[in-house]
């Protein structure tokens, strides 16, 4: 009874049984009623796999790692002469004026310091928290003029990972397409053959 309870278990918890009609419904389920039809696109199907595996991996791995290592050199390059500094907001900039229904402001004036301890007021663009969190973190230049934030670790990280992703879809749309439509001529040929096979049939009956 524990082994029947258990192998009941397993099998309810093996998503093979499940993946079965879709494996036959995408020709490479077995049966002993296979056409040769059908064994050919399930050879397509196959081979298409096989190809998809042995040039996606690879190329996405190569893409990744170039990817990252651009991004890392990227990341390097552009923090230099770039420096974080804490910006204090002074009062919200007159007439800058985001239409979002709260009339938040689109920019405020802030004061900070530039890299050499030189006391710097401009205006920097506002976030959600300005009215409410004075201070934010900014990037500036030498001279401590505003500057846009180096690419960050993260960034990189995400670009690293849509290159993989790019290049595992370049690979794959073709070889879907070719395979979609291999299994339309197979469908057609599947067709034909059923025709054929209920002529024979109605004119043994008829005869």
């Amino acid at each position: 009874m524990r082994r029947s309870h258990a192998a009941r278990t397993g099998a309810r918890l093996c998503p093979l049984p499940r993946l079965r009609p879709l494996a036959r419904r995408l020709g490479f389920g077995h049966s002993d009623l296979r056409r040769p039809v059908d064994r050919a696109q399930r050879t397509v199907g196959v081979a298409i796999v096989l190809v998809f595996l042995v040039i996606a991996a690879p190329l996405a791995i190569w893409a990744a790692s170039h990817a990252h290592q651009a991004g890392l050199h990227a990341e390097a390059a552009q923090k230099v002469g770039r420096y974080p500094v804490v910006a204090t907001i002074r009062q919200p900039s007159a007439g800058a004026v985001v239409d979002t229904g709260d009339q938040s402001p689109s920019t405020v004036w802030a004061r900070w310091r530039a890299p050499d301890g030189t006391a710097r007021t401009g205006e920097i663009p506002a976030w959600p928290s300005a009215g409410k969190d004075g201070t934010r973190r900014i990037w500036v230049n030498t001279n401590g003029d505003l500057v846009a934030r180096p690419l960050s670790r993260e960034q990189v990280v995400v670009d690293t990972a849509l290159a993989a992703c790019w290049v595992v879809m370049g690979v794959g749309t073709p070889l879907a397409f070719v395979y979609a439509l291999t299994r339309r001529v197979c469908d057609r040929r599947r067709a034909a053959s059923w025709d054929r096979a209920w002529e024979r049939l109605d004119r043994r009956y008829a005869g």
